[in-house]
């Protein structure tokens, strides 16, 4: 066997130090390219069939899917009682040039200000997620996601890289209505994106940098970095979205754990986050299923160990069938943020997505060293029994 190794980096700049360039040496006036990054790195581990790769070697990323993860992070930031700047002007009390997209984002939050935390995003979500909003509300999101969708591309894509010796970082396709980087820097991304996003001991964490450029904008209305960070770091309330997979497992009188194939009762139904919730903040309906209340606790955080995915495929497929009759729509929106495009119809639809789940449980493993898990059997459960 020959293996051929080459050096692709050069004279060029290499791509993760484009990363730490935008972040670290670009100017800032605003916050949308710590959102743009945030954003990129999130699909990039949670959503990476969302890319093209285009024959040019370049990679494209749908802005539309860019969009939609801008709304979810300036939703509390615009829902928060505090006036929150997120630009130079804002911070300076310039009302003629307010970040672009508050205006029809805030008519948007108005519909659920009173429907729970940071101005009704968990109520939104989970409306949005299902099909559910109504045809008003709708037409206030679109108009929303096309306000962000424009600010994205006349700011951070125009503008990231412009202290780099390699120029411009993204361009726009307008035919393909996607955002354009290198493949190198793609990979990058797919590879460090939760560090990106997630350590805040990393010294270019995007959260962190989001937060620190927040409270120098707003050093007039005194405003901190702490006061920020739980605006960054809020998502949509998990039990809200259980709460429907559960009512849909209950009506359809699901009797047994798909880890353990444990009897199951009303009371001892419990719904788990197969890549659990503190790694992805993912409620996508594929994600959420029936366990018993014990292996649920007994999981927690960890992802299914690779032979337990493969052992309880099955079940696994057999209650996404359930929750596809209960809620279809709904289903193959979330599902197709995991394969890159809506399920088939066919009998042996779940297949392409449960060998699709299976690669993102395998990296997310490798990338974020979870532990991993099988529930425990009988004869384990005597043995520790024995010991206590």
């Amino acid at each position: 066997m020959t293996l051929l190794l080459e050096l692709r980096s050069g004279d060029l700049l290499r791509a993760v130090d484009q990363i730490e360039g935008i972040l670290n040496r670009d100017r800032k006036v605003a916050t949308y390219k710590f959102a743009l990054l945030r954003a990129l790195a999130e699909i990039a581990t949670q959503e990476p069939k969302a890319a093209r790769w285009l024959p040019d070697g370049r990679v494209s990323v749908p802005i539309s899917r860019i969009a939609r993860r801008w709304l979810r992070y300036y939703w509390p930031i615009v829902a928060s009682q505090r006036f929150v700047p997120q630009s130079l002007a804002e911070g300076a009390g310039n009302q003629q040039q307010p970040m672009a997209f508050r205006a029809p984002l805030q008519a948007l939050i108005q519909r659920f200000a009173d429907q729970g935390a940071h101005g009704g995003l968990t109520a939104w979500h989970l409306a949005s997620a299902s099909g559910r909003l109504p045809a008003p509300i709708q037409a206030l999101e679109r108009q929303a996601l096309q306000s962000i969708a424009q600010a994205i591309r006349s700011g951070p894509v125009t503008y990231s890289g412009g202290a780099l010796e390699s120029g411009r970082v993204f361009e726009y396709d307008a035919r393909t209505k996607g955002v354009l980087m290198s493949d190198g820097l793609w990979r990058e991304l797919c590879l460090l994106g939760h560090w990106i996003v997630d350590a805040v001991i990393v010294r270019w964490a995007v959260i962190v940098r989001w937060a620190a450029l927040t409270e120098r904008f707003a050093h007039r209305q005194g405003l901190r970095s702490g006061d920020v960070l739980p605006l960054l770091l809020a998502h949509p309330e998990p039990e809200r979205a259980t709460a429907q997979a559960r009512a849909a497992y209950l009506a359809a009188g699901v009797k047994s754990c798909v880890w353990s194939g444990r009897d199951l009762s009303p009371r001892s139904l419990a719904v788990d986050h197969m890549i659990p919730f503190a790694l992805w903040g993912n409620n996508d309906l594929w994600n959420l299923l029936p366990a018993h209340t014990a292996v649920n606790a007994s999981k927690s955080d960890k992802l299914p160990a690779g032979a337990l995915l493969a052992d309880r495929r099955k079940p696994i497929l057999e209650n996404w069938d359930l929750l596809r009759e209960a809620m279809p729509d709904a289903f193959d929106d979330q599902a197709t943020h995991l394969l890159g495009a809506r399920p088939a119809r066919g009998p042996r639809w779940g297949e392409e997505l449960f060998a699709r789940l299976r690669e993102a449980v395998e990296v997310t493993a490798l990338q974020r060293g979870v532990a991993r898990w099988s529930p425990k059997t009988g004869a384990q459960t005597a043995a520790s029994s024995v010991e206590l």
